[in-house]
C-alpha cells in the first residue's frame, strides 16, 4: 500500500516536474553554457571561459545600468510599498466605494506595458504633453522639462509608469494579507487604548509581516524585470542615463548579437536580483507572526 502509494505521487508530480525542467531548468541551464562562449547565435561558437565576466567587471555601461536598476529598487521598496501599504490600509478600513476604489486602484495592472508607456509619452511630451501644459497654466513654467531627454529627470521619469503600473499589485496582495489577521487581536489593542499609528506599527506590520516579505521581493525582482517602459520611452536614453540591466541584456544579445555576453549579463542580473532579495529579506527580519507575539508587542506599548 506504501509503495502504491508512492507510486502515485510520483506519477501525478512526473508531469508538473517535467514541465519545470523543460520551461526552466534547462534554459537556466544553457544561459549558464552560453555564457562562456564568444558567439553571435549564427556562427560557430567560440569558447572563452570566463573573459566574457572579466568583460563585464571593466563594462562602464553594465554599472550605469546597474545603478539605474537599483534605484529603481529603492523606488520600489521606500515608493511602491509604502504607499501600496497606505492605499491597502485604507480599502482595509471598508471606506465607502470600498469596491469602487479597489477596482480603479488595480486597472493599471491589467493594462498592458505599450499602453501604459503610450500615454506617458503623451504626457510627457515637452510642447503639449500634459505635465508641461498643466505646469505653465499654474505658473511654473521654469519647471516645464524635456522630460525623457533631460538628463536630470530621464531616469525618474521612465520610473514613474513602472510605479504607477505595479502599485496595485503590491496593494492588493497587502490587502489580502491584512484580511486574514486576527479581529481578536485588532480589538484587544483598541480596548488598550492605543493610537492608529501604534495599532498600525505594533499590530499590522508584525501581523502581515510575512506578506511584507513576499511583497519586498516582488518590488526587487520586478525593478530588475523592467524592460519594456524603458524600451518603448527612452530606449536607453539619452547617453544611457536610463539604461538598466534588462535593456542592455537586450541591445548587446539581440541588437549587436553579442549573444554569448548577452548571457553573460543575464547570469549577472539574476544573481544580483537573489542577493538582493535575500538582503531585504534578512533586513526585515524574521519575527514571529502568531497571535502570541502579537499579544506580547501590545504589552509593551
Amino acid at each position: 500500500m506504501h509503495k502504491n502509494r508512492r507510486r502515485a505521487i510520483l506519477v501525478f508530480s512526473l508531469p508538473t516536474l517535467l514541465f519545470y525542467v523543460y520551461f526552466f531548468i534547462d534554459p537556466l541551464a544553457k544561459t549558464f553554457y552560453y555564457s562562456f562562449f564568444d558567439w553571435n547565435a549564427i556562427t560557430e561558437k567560440k569558447f572563452v571561459f570566463l573573459e566574457n565576466y572579466a568583460k563585464l567587471f571593466q563594462d562602464r555601461v553594465f554599472y550605469i545600468a546597474l545603478g539605474n536598476t537599483a534605484y529603481l529598487s529603492a523606488l520600489s521598496l521606500f515608493v511602491m510599498i509604502p504607499l501600496s501599504f497606505v492605499l491597502a490600509y485604507i480599502l482595509y478600513t471598508q471606506i465607502k466605494g470600498f469596491k469602487f476604489f479597489r477596482t480603479v486602484f488595480f486597472i493599471p495592472v491589467v493594462v498592458s506595458t505599450v499602453s501604459v508607456s503610450l500615454i506617458f509619452s503623451f504626457i510627457y511630451e515637452p510642447n503639449f504633453g500634459m505635465l508641461n501644459t498643466l505646469l505653465r497654466a499654474i505658473g511654473l513654467d521654469t519647471l516645464a522639462f524635456t522630460w525623457l531627454s533631460d538628463k536630470a529627470t530621464a531616469m525618474t521619469a521612465v520610473s514613474v509608469p513602472f510605479l504607477w503600473q505595479n502599485v496595485g499589485l503590491m496593494m492588493m496582495i497587502l490587502l489580502a494579507g491584512m484580511q486574514t489577521m486576527s479581529e481578536e487581536i485588532l480589538e484587544a489593542a483598541e480596548i488598550d487604548g492605543v493610537n492608529r499609528w501604534q495599532k498600525i506599527w505594533y499590530v499590522v506590520i508584525p501581523l502581515i509581516r510575512n506578506v511584507i516579505q513576499v511583497v519586498i521581493v516582488f518590488a526587487i525582482t520586478y525593478a530588475f524585470k523592467v524592460f519594456d517602459h524603458i524600451l518603448l520611452l527612452t530606449q536607453g536614453g539619452p547617453i544611457h542615463r536610463t539604461e538598466v540591466t534588462g535593456t542592455y541584456m537586450y541591445n548587446e544579445g539581440f541588437r549587436f548579437l553579442k549573444y554569448g555576453y548577452g548571457t553573460t549579463i543575464a547570469v549577472s542580473i539574476m544573481l544580483v536580483a537573489l542577493a538582493a532579495a535575500f538582503l531585504a529579506n534578512r533586513l526585515i527580519g524574521r519575527d514571529s507572526d502568531d497571535d502570541a507575539g502579537s499579544i506580547k508587542k501590545l504589552e509593551k506599548i
